[in-house]
């Protein structure tokens, strides 16, 4: 039985056929489109015209409505009547005890627990996606949520500041974490990596009561974030880049 697992985020799209002889992990490099390239659906076509007839797919979207209809029309055009599920948030699900209010819980983020907690950690952590924006979620020992913020990430950050204050740069600069920025470009650059780091910082600090934490990080930004981790809570930081579809794998197996 082979599963279409789709990761519909706000700029990219990612998705894997998943089987028992190609089954998706939490650090599997998955299929990905950008949704600002012109072409994207014809990409997403052209992979799955040479893939397995799947006998379901399932969905964690949290775009514009307009790339979900076209993602929907397109797994008509392709694979007929398969049946399609939307990933929603739940209260409870396979030992994982959700705290936050569920109905406003983005479905990438509920995968992105989901899959973490099928990672079987031995003690509290941390969720981290850097995607378009940065999400931080904590889990104490044996799934129970603690709840998590959201900040605007790091090109979100340099983006905003480039568009609403005069003569700021967009890009460039370095991040300088041991001796203080002396120019503009290195202080942008500098700014928004430690807002981002600084607030995963006092996330822990301030949520986590003391425990020992893993950090488990996904996202297209998550590279930029790891090295810049000093947080004594946290002990160590674990990537796993698809650990979306991961989560959605966790969902259809229960």
């Amino acid at each position: 039985m082979t599963t279409l697992l789709i990761d519909s985020g706000n700029s990219r799209i990612k998705w894997w056929f998943h089987s028992e002889a190609q089954p998706v992990q939490s650090n599997t490099t998955p299929h990905a489109a950008d949704l600002y390239q012109a072409d994207w659906l014809n990409l997403l076509r052209a992979d799955w015209q040479q893939q397995r007839q799947p006998s379901r797919c399932i969905i964690s979207h949290v775009g514009q409505d307009q790339t979900l209809r076209a993602l929907t029309q397109l797994i008509r055009d392709v694979f007929g009547a398969t049946g399609i599920t939307h990933l929603t948030a739940q209260p409870s699900f396979n030992g994982f005890q959700l705290n936050y209010n569920a109905t406003s819980m983005g479905s990438d983020r509920y995968a992105q627990l989901l899959g973490a907690h099928q990672l079987n950690i031995s003690g509290a952590y941390l969720v981290v996606s850097a995607g378009t924006a940065i999400t931080v979620d904590g889990v104490l020992t044996g799934g129970q949520h603690v709840g998590g913020m959201i900040l605007p990430s790091i090109d979100l950050m340099r983006r905003s500041l480039h568009q609403y204050t005069a003569k700021l740069p967009l890009n460039g600069g370095m991040p300088a974490p041991k001796q203080a920025p002396r120019a503009t470009d290195d202080a942008l650059a500098t700014g928004a990596l430690l807002a981002a780091v600084g607030a995963i910082h006092e996330f822990a600090a301030r949520y986590m009561h003391g425990e020992d934490l893993t950090l488990i990080l996904c996202g297209g930004g998550a590279a930029q974030i790891a090295p810049y981790i000093r947080s004594p809570m946290i002990q160590s930081i674990e990537p796993h880049v698809a650990l979306c579809l991961y989560g959605l794998r966790s969902y259809i197996q229960h």
